[in-house]
């Protein structure tokens, strides 16, 4: 297994944001200054409008040495207008999906913006970049970058629920997947159909408190909680830094382990320079503690490809709350599903749970994007930000482990690996209870009597009836597109969904499901087996 830290700083030319009167060079200097002294490398990912601009291009050429160079690929003003398109955009960088991004074009429009955008970078340096980013990439664009241009690795945003108008729910959760040639936001299932250019989330996302932070209003004011060094409490803190490290590289990822720091140039040096310094000089002594590699995106992509022909299995722990609020969080994720167990304060849930299948099409893969925000999805079985309705809910949604209707208190949550195995054991005063993830399903054995595995969700949110789901969208955006369940079936044995024309389920191979979807060992066992595709 290999512990990668990567630093990615990706370059905008302009700012146009009212209100913001932001040096935009200064960061990429300092941001050089800063690795140089800490002896570190990092990669700069140019958007197209940098490019043009030499005194972003000369600062990274004068420091070649430690600053590898790629693309940065939203969609500006003079990239259009030089393949012969129009913009139409508010601002010559404009940030709507539908013309800031290539979900906005068509596909034959798509390989001409990648092929200008190649082009003018070959131009200014000489050779054409081997790593891409984009907060989102279409799968037509990723496959033509790994096809035609041999791009070693892609970088894309973490998981979010209308931040800034995009919607990324359901993805690998961190680390690093082989995408689907259907759509980039799932890994693929074979071989045969993924983009052979490995795609890393960015930004470091918490374990415990990232994925549903709009549900508890006393973390969502502090931030979003990622290692973003201009989140003054949680990237800009140093105690939760040492502390997200910590958990992160604590030996725990099977296959890897992975997080990203850096900043993007247009939050300006002054709300970046504190978290950014600390951070270095972090990855510095842990580089030389042996207990990570910072390498380039490229290096990195590079490396997964010489180890992996397939999306390798890999595991997130947090075994400890910065927040102390007795919170512990493992997120398993192989190329067939994610799963994320929640220990709060005793109470233990699977919070989380998403199905991989490299049939489902990207909503955007075949059309242009018309709407300002956007969404990529997997297909969900449990989530607990879209199935709950975070003004009315008294619970969070998720599949509690209860006991005679109740929830039992756990004492301890544990964490191991073994081989691509994730292994989960809980403790408490009624028994112990163990749950094994693994590529294509999950095993529970217990000795406790009278367990059941109970979902509890707003149903109406689960379909699609109700909820203001504008909510979850911030001031760059508050539109936000959520799509849903069509189908949700409890019969043989088997939990049967339909999301977006793909039929899916879980199996119990040992166990019984009943006809509320609530799960019961049989002799202490369960073996669900995940259906990624339903005939």
């Amino acid at each position: 297994m290999k512990n990668i830290v990567n630093i990615v700083n990706f370059v905008r030319g302009i700012e146009p944001r009212p209100g913001r009167n932001i040096d935009l060079v200064e960061p990429v200097r300092e941001q050089l200054r800063a690795m140089r002294e800490n002896n570190l490398k990092g990669t700069f990912l140019l958007q197209y409008d940098a490019l043009l601009d030499d005194r972003f291009v000369s600062l990274v050429k004068e420091n070649s040495d430690i600053a590898e160079v790629g693309l940065w690929f939203e969609i500006v003003q003079p990239l259009v207008e030089n393949i012969g398109e129009v913009w139409n955009g508010r601002y010559p960088w404009d940030w709507y999906n539908d013309v800031g991004f290539s979900i906005g074009y068509e596909q034959k429009v798509r390989i001409k913006l990648v092929d200008g955008a190649m082009a003018k970078f070959k131009e200014i340096f000489g050779y054409y970049p081997k790593c891409v980013g984009s907060w989102h990439i279409d799968s037509v664009s990723m496959k033509h970058f790994s096809e035609k241009y041999n791009v070693s690795a892609c970088c894309i945003c973490r998981d979010q629920v209308g931040i800034d108008g995009y919607t990324m729910q359901g993805g690998y959760f961190n680390q690093a997947y082989y995408p689907s040639v259907n759509n980039m936001f799932c890994p693929a299932n074979s071989k045969e159909n993924q983009i052979n250019m490995p795609v890393f989330r960015m930004l470091g996302s918490c374990p415990i408190y990232e994925i549903d932070c709009q549900l508890y209003p006393e973390i969502w004011k502090l931030g979003q909680p990622t290692l973003e060094p201009v989140s003054s409490n949680f990237g800009g803190n140093e105690g939760w830094c040492n502390w997200f490290f910590d958990e992160t590289f604590s030996g725990s990822g099977i296959s890897m382990q992975y997080t990203q720091s850096g900043q993007e140039n247009s939050f300006g040096w002054p709300r970046m320079k504190k978290g950014l310094d600390f951070q270095f000089k972090l990855i510095r002594r842990l580089c030389d503690e042996g207990k990570i590699e910072c390498l380039t995106l490229a290096e990195a992509g590079e490396w997964y490809k010489s180890e992996f022909d397939v999306t390798a299995p890999a595991a997130q722990t947090a075994l400890s709350d910065f927040w102390k609020n007795n919170k512990k969080s493992v997120w398993y994720n192989s190329r067939y599903y994610r799963a994320n167990i929640l220990f709060e304060d005793g109470t233990v849930k699977l919070r989380d749970m998403y199905i991989f299948n490299d049939e489902l099409k990207e909503r955007y893969l075949e059309n242009r994007c018309e709407t300002h925000a956007c969404e990529f999805r997997n297909l969900p079985v449990m989530d607990s930000v879209l199935y709950t309705d975070k003004d009315n809910d008294k619970a969070i949604a998720g599949v509690y482990f209860t006991q005679n209707g109740e929830n039992i208190t756990f004492t301890d949550m544990q964490y191991s690996e073994e081989g691509n195995f994730s292994i989960v054991t809980l403790k408490s005063g009624v028994g112990t209870l163990t749950v094994v993830f693994d590529e294509q399903t999950i095993k529970i054995t217990t000795d406790i009597d009278g367990i059941c595995f109970k979902p509890v969700l707003n149903v109406d949110l689960a379909y699609g009836r109700c909820g203001d789901r504008d909510s979850f969208g911030n001031h760059n955006n508050r539109s936000v597109i959520i799509s849903s369940i069509t189908e949700a079936t409890a019969e043989n044995n088997r939990i049967a969904f339909e999301f977006r024309g793909i039929k899916y389920g879980i199996e119990a191979m040992e166990g019984n499901f009943d006809s509320d979807f609530a799960l019961y060992p049989d002799n202490g066992k369960i073996t669900l087996k995940i259906l990624n595709k339903l005939n």
